[in-house]
C-alpha cells in the first residue's frame, strides 16, 4: 500500500511531493506511475498561482491511500470516473464510509482547508480530474451571492453524502480530456478549454439547483442504482437492453426505474442510451477510425439512412458532412 498525506497549495507541488513519496520524478509535468503501484500517468499544471489542475489516468496494482490535510483557501472540484475493484473508503473530516459500488461516477466540490480521505483498492481503474481555484480568484469572476453559496455548499459537502452526478455531457468532455496526447501541439489549450467548459457546466447545474437537491429527495441506495444503470447505458452501444433486464439489475419495478432515471439524469432511459451511442459514432468518425457504414453498424444501426437521420437529429449535421470537414 502507498499512503500519501499532503496539504494542497497547487497541483504541481502536490505532484512533485507525490513523486518524492514514490521515489520517482516528474517529467514535463507528468508522473508515470511506478510498476510497483500500477500503470498510467498523472499530469499536473499550474495555470497561474491561484488556479491549477491534475489529470489522473491509471490502474492500480496496489492500494492507494490519500489524505488531504488543511491547506490553502480555495475550492477543490473533483470529477471522478472510477471502476472500483474491491471497495473505496471515502472520508470527510472524521467520517469515513466504505463504498463497494463497482463504479463511482460523480463530482465533488469541497473546501481545500477541510480534511479529506480516499483509499482506492488494488485493481481499480482511476480517471479523475482535480481542480483547485483560490477563493480570491473565484471572487473576481463570481457575484458575492454566488460565491457565498459555493462556500456554504463546499463547507457542508460530504464526500459520502452530497455528490453531483456525471451526466452524458460531462462524460463526453471528460473522455476527450483523458484522450489528449502530450505530443499534440495545442494539448495545453485543448485541456484548459475542456476544464473551463466543465466548470461552466458544473456552475450552471449548481445554480439551477437541479442535481444539488437530489440527495435530499432521492434515497441514497436509489441514487447508487441509477448510477449503475447509467453506466450500463453509456457502455452498451450495440443494442438497448430491455427495460425488464435493467429493472432486475437494480431490484426495482420498471415504473420506478423509469421515473427515477428521468429525475436524476433528465432523460428517459432510451434517450440517454441513444445519445450515448450516437456520441460514440461521432467520436469514431472524427478520429477517422472507421467509415460511416462501420460507425453506424458499431452502434447497432443496420440501416445507413436510419443512422444518418438519427445522427442529424442529434448533432444537426449529416455523418458525411462531418467526415468531409475533418
Amino acid at each position: 500500500m502507498v499512503m500519501y498525506s499532503f496539504q494542497l497549495e497547487n497541483f504541481e507541488k502536490w505532484l512533485a511531493d507525490f513523486a518524492v513519496k514514490l521515489n520517482t520524478s516528474v517529467n514535463d509535468r507528468v508522473l508515470t506511475i511506478p510498476s510497483n503501484l500500477g500503470s498510467g500517468t498523472i499530469l499536473a499544471q499550474n495555470v497561474n498561482p491561484q488556479f491549477s489542475y491534475a489529470v489522473m489516468n491509471f490502474k492500480l496494482d496496489s492500494d492507494l491511500e490519500l489524505f488531504r490535510e488543511s491547506g490553502a483557501q480555495g475550492f477543490v472540484v473533483s470529477f471522478n470516473l472510477v471502476e472500483v475493484q474491491k471497495e473505496l473508503l471515502v472520508g470527510h473530516r472524521q467520517h469515513v464510509v466504505t463504498d463497494k459500488r463497482p463504479y463511482r461516477n460523480d463530482i465533488f466540490l469541497t473546501d481545500a482547508r477541510d480534511n479529506a480521505f480516499l483509499k482506492i483498492s488494488a485493481g481499480s481503474t482511476v480517471k479523475r480530474l482535480l481542480i483547485f481555484c483560490s477563493h480570491d480568484l473565484a471572487r473576481q469572476y463570481l457575484s458575492p451571492e454566488i460565491f457565498e453559496k459555493l462556500v456554504t455548499f463546499a463547507n457542508e459537502n460530504s464526500s459520502t453524502e452530497s455528490p453531483l452526478f456525471i451526466n452524458l455531457s460531462h462524460r463526453t468532455m471528460l473522455k476527450e480530456l483523458f484522450e489528449i496526447k502530450e505530443n499534440d501541439p495545442v494539448s495545453q489549450i485543448r485541456r484548459l478549454s475542456a476544464i473551463i467548459h466543465l466548470i461552466e457546466k458544473l456552475l450552471h447545474s449548481f445554480l439551477r439547483q437541479e442535481q444539488a437537491a437530489l440527495p435530499r429527495t432521492v434515497k441514497k441506495n436509489d441514487l447508487e442504482s441509477m448510477q449503475h444503470v447509467e453506466q450500463i447505458l453509456s457502455s452498451r452501444l450495440e443494442g438497448f437492453p430491455s427495460l425488464e433486464s435493467l429493472a432486475q439489475e437494480v431490484f426495482m419495478s420498471t415504473s420506478k426505474l423509469k421515473n427515477l432515471f428521468k429525475q436524476v439524469y433528465g432523460h428517459t432511459l432510451y434517450d440517454y442510451y441513444n445519445k450515448s451511442r450516437l456520441q460514440r459514432a461521432k467520436d469514431l468518425l472524427i478520429t477517422g477510425q472507421c467509415s460511416i457504414k462501420q460507425a453506424g453498424s458499431e452502434i447497432g444501426f443496420s440501416n445507413l439512412s436510419h443512422f444518418a437521420k438519427a445522427f442529424k437529429k442529434e448533432f444537426g449535421i449529416l455523418p458525411r458532412d462531418l467526415v468531409k470537414g475533418r
